[in-house]
């Protein structure tokens, strides 16, 4: 969530041709046809996240994370700004990771969707690094979600790695929860258009959820925006059911607190069920003295298009960032 990293982290191609009437059908026909493929989309994107997983544990924690990304891919993790682009991500995973030899990194998958086209889809789940480091091995913890897209029957790529590291084991998971494995997913209902439509509409929504955190606090603002069922991440991941649950976990704003955040790229499909935001934030607090505290930070957030039309997400987690001009 965009907020995660201020609070909790504290503590822990349509096809050319005809009118646009026909266009449109025939984006419907293709969305009902395709829908009929989405069990086996799933079970793609799932090996595929599989793959990268043992490609990580074959060729190390540099190479092994790249290797399945698409060439202008995005990275989020803690204390850097976003990384765009394959070969800067490799040089950061370098820099992070002087000595891949020593570490082992293991992912084990929790769970994820696609969309109904098969053309996008995410994937999240644990991680387990063990470092040699002077004759011992230190473990770390951690979690990864990972947004995915291919052209027709081309291979998933990664189009954006998020990640972050804990000092102690996961959490326990919500049996049931529709985003785990085994669960019946985000619930998406398809708007088929073109990529960028989907797009431009998904950053246009970001924005809007933006204005209003400014305008009424982000305590109502992320139930607003919120799909019926929310996974906020960070360290861990949490798994909510409900309005009441969603305006429960994002209480505790006040008129002192104000988040803002910027949307900076997007990701989905033609068939606009599904999607992804990526952006900047900023978490100003104002002091009693009147002086202001700024956190920044950036995120990720899933969102599930509703029956009306209206994006609304499914998923959102922050990580910190250096301050302008670091």
């Amino acid at each position: 969530m965009k907020r995660v990293l201020m609070t909790l982290s504290c503590i822990i191609v349509v096809a050319c041709g005809g009118s646009e009437i026909d266009r449109s059908v025939l984006d419907l026909k293709s969305a009902e046809a395709t829908a009929h493929s989405q069990p086996s989309a799933r079970s793609a994107l799932f090996a595929a996240d599989a793959s990268h997983s043992a490609q990580i544990e074959r060729l190390g924690p540099v190479e092994g994370v790249v290797r399945a990304m698409r060439g202008n891919a995005l990275y989020l993790a803690a204390g850097i700004d976003i990384v765009q682009g394959k070969q800067d991500i490799r040089a950061t995973l370098s820099a992070a990771e002087p000595n891949p030899s020593q570490t082992s990194l293991r992912r084990t998958l929790a769970g994820g969707d696609v969309s109904t086209d098969g053309r996008f889809g995410f994937t999240f789940g644990w991680i387990e690094k063990t470092t040699a480091s002077g004759g011992s091995l230190l473990t770390t913890y951690g979690t990864y979600v990972s947004t995915w897209a291919r052209e027709d029957d081309d291979p998933f790529r990664v189009t954006a790695y998020y990640t972050r590291v804990s000092l102690t084991p996961h959490i326990p998971t919500r049996d049931g929860f529709p985003l785990l494995l085994g669960g019946s997913g985000a619930g998406g209902v398809p708007h088929p258009g073109s990529l960028e439509k989907q797009k431009r509409s998904l950053l246009q929504t970001d924005v809007e959820f933006a204005a209003y955190s400014v305008a009424h606090g982000f305590s109502p603002a992320f139930p607003a925006y919120a799909a019926d069922l929310v996974m906020p991440f960070g360290r861990n991941f949490f798994f909510l059911l409900g309005k009441q649950e969603v305006t429960d976990f994002y209480a505790g704003g006040t008129p002192d607190e104000v988040l803002d955040w910027t949307p900076l790229f997007a990701g989905s499909s033609e068939s606009g069920d599904l999607g992804f935001t990526v952006g900047k934030a900023v978490d100003s607090i104002t002091n009693p003295d009147g002086s202001v505290d700024r956190l920044y930070s950036k995120y990720l957030t899933l969102w599930a298009r509703q029956a009306d039309g209206a994006w609304r997400f499914i998923a959102d987690g922050g990580a910190s960032s250096p301050s302008p001009g670091q």
